[in-house]
């Protein structure tokens, strides 16, 4: 295992929390589904750069579950798209996790599914806990709101 990939990956998914937190994107609809669909492309790029058409049919048809789940929770109620994105990390740590013994990828680097299994993890993780705290409100109600409700109306509508 590569500990150095590892804690840079835990030190990204600080960094990329952080970052949503402190300029109010982390209450914005589409930060943490966007974040999510663009995981795949990095297994996309992997894949044209060893030149594998094979594999990259293979990562294309593999980014279907996790896009379908951004989709869905695009459309979802506050609650339901932070647990659906929540579930996409978690998903895509353990995709990272089992890569190489699903199918090969020549172009993914061998560091790789250390840094980003612990991206996915720990946003996953926070995703969790931020699930368990958002209030449970209908799509009507948050089709066009934020994914997550601002400290004031947590407070009320819990």
């Amino acid at each position: 295992m590569n500990w150095y990939a590892f804690a840079v990956g835990i030190i990204t998914a600080m960094l990329i929390m952080g970052h949503f937190k402190r300029t109010g994107m982390e209450r914005g609809r589409l930060a943490y589904p966007l974040l999510l669909a663009s995981f795949p492309c990095y297994y996309f790029a992997f894949a044209l750069y060893g030149r594998d058409m094979s594999a990259l049919g293979l990562e294309l048809l593999t980014s279907l579950v996790f896009l379908a789940l951004v989709w869905w929770a695009i459309r979802a109620s506050r609650r339901l798209a932070a647990s659906l994105i929540a579930l996409g990390c978690l998903l895509h740590g353990g995709y990272d996790a089992f890569h190489q013994f699903l199918f090969l990828n020549p172009g993914t680097p061998a560091w790789w599914p250390e840094f980003c299994g612990a991206v996915d993890m720990i946003l996953g993780g926070y995703l969790v806990y931020l699930a368990i705290r958002a209030p449970a409100l209908n799509a009507a109600q948050t089709r066009y709101g934020a994914l997550l409700p601002s400290n004031g109306e947590r407070d009320c509508e819990m």
